[in-house]
């Protein structure tokens, strides 16, 4: 499939080596010397903040009673992904679980004012060739 973007290369005309310069200064000024260091354990009250959503209420319901084939863990990046795939191949009966109230993993939990995507969208979104969707900005908006 053609990409629909009409200004990116073809694959013999890019520059490897460029590329992998660019990435590695962006990713040095996004690295922090304290490394893992950087994050603390919450404890008291905070502990158990993903214990419950605050996003989306949870509301009463019988459980769902169902054979199906496959039972994806998440709904995040990776489980949507792999719905979209398995149903590519034909598999339809397969259903996400997840704990949290909807789809998005990290972008359903991190909603804060300013939330920006930390990858190239054009390269960490995926199926924009297969969706027609072109992301408005290079890192794109929570939202997107």
């Amino acid at each position: 499939m053609p990409c629909l973007k009409t200004d990116v290369p073809a694959p013999d005309e890019l520059d490897i080596p460029a590329l992998k310069a660019k990435y590695l200064a962006e990713r040095d000024k996004r690295l922090r010397r304290e490394g893992g260091e950087q994050y603390v354990r919450p404890t008291g009250d905070f502990s158990d903040n993903y214990a419950h959503d605050p996003f989306t209420p949870v509301a009463e319901r019988a459980p769902l009673v169902e054979d199906i084939d496959v039972a994806i863990l998440g709904a995040g990046f990776s489980g949507i992904l792999a719905g979209y795939h398995l149903r590519k191949q034909g598999v339809t009966n397969v259903r996400n679980i997840d704990h949290a109230g909807g789809f998005g993993g990290v972008w359903y939990w991190n909603r804060y004012p300013g939330v920006q995507c930390d990858n190239d969208a054009y390269c960490y979104l995926p199926l924009l060739e297969e969706t027609g969707y072109m992301p408005s900005k290079k890192f794109s908006d929570g939202w997107e």
